[in-house]
């Protein structure tokens, strides 16, 4: 009777490690099953939302700050801008004017440009349809445009908005920004799968005349990156897991697919 006790012992024990076992390979394949491809085509569409590598156009990575940033903390005119941006070069045509006695063009009477590197004879002008840029729009914020209103596309470049067109080209005017540009560097760490949204996750780390900061439109320095930051070394993924700050990007799903909800650091 004691063997038989001692063998029931030892079932009850091996079953229990069996069924331990399966529960944490339970766990590890629904983690694994949420966890979507980094290099894939939908991830690389998403993280295109949050803004892309040229920090001069559309007020940069404006989506990278101190506190959450949503839909209402970004100015109408950097929503539309981004949907520009994003679109392919060959939705565009381009038009050309002649130039005034001023080294200026007219598109309209509400409309003027500065002539090809501001001393040429000619404006060269892009135009798109409206309804284009509010097709990318909607696929970025999931709703459309209210006000189609201009914008700046970087320091030399305007887009005005006239009877369901847009029209880029030259500013008569411009600002000089005298100073270091700032660098950027960002490397996604996971993208996960939760009920009907998705979350990308990525480190990131701004440096400017060799100091490091914790995000874009603020100015608190991340000093502990400065004090390990090279500008003759290449920043790699171990370096920004270690220093840089992580952001969290999450993308809610609709009928036509994901579009971005929020961006915020994760404390």
């Amino acid at each position: 009777m004691k063997k038989m006790a001692n063998n029931r012992k030892k079932i009850r024990i091996i079953l229990g490690i069996i069924i331990l076992l399966l529960i944490i390979v339970f766990i590890l394949f629904t983690i694994k099953q949420n966890k979507l491809n980094v290099s894939s085509k939908l991830t690389e569409e998403l993280y295109s939302y949050v803004g892309g590598s040229k920090l001069e156009v559309c007020n940069g990575l404006s989506n990278y700050d101190e506190k959450e940033i949503t839909f209402n903390d970004l100015e109408n005119s950097v929503r539309i801008c981004n949907s520009y941006e994003l679109l392919d070069n060959t939705k565009k045509s381009i038009i050309t004017l002649d130039e005034n006695k001023d080294n200026t063009c007219n598109l309209s009477d509400n409309i003027e440009f500065a002539t090809d590197n501001y001393e040429d004879d000619v404006c060269t002008i892009s135009k798109i349809s409206s309804d284009i840029i509010n097709d990318q729009y909607q696929k970025i914020y999931g709703k459309s445009i209210e006000n189609y209103e201009n914008f700046q596309y970087d320091a030399t470049t305007i887009c005005y908005y006239e009877d369901g067109y847009y029209y880029c080209g030259l500013a008569t005017s411009y600002t000089i920004t005298i100073g270091s540009e700032p660098r950027t560097y960002r490397t996604i760490k996971d993208i996960q799968e939760q009920d009907n949204k998705i979350v990308i996750y990525d480190y990131f780390v701004k440096v400017e005349n060799d100091e490091c900061y914790t995000s874009y439109n603020d100015e608190t320095k991340n000093d502990d990156c400065t004090k390990h930051y090279d500008s003759n070394k290449k920043i790699n993924y171990s370096f920004l897991k270690k220093y840089g700050t992580l952001f969290k990007h999450t993308f809610e799903k609709n009928k036509d697919g994901y579009y971005w909800i929020k961006s915020e650091p994760v404390k």
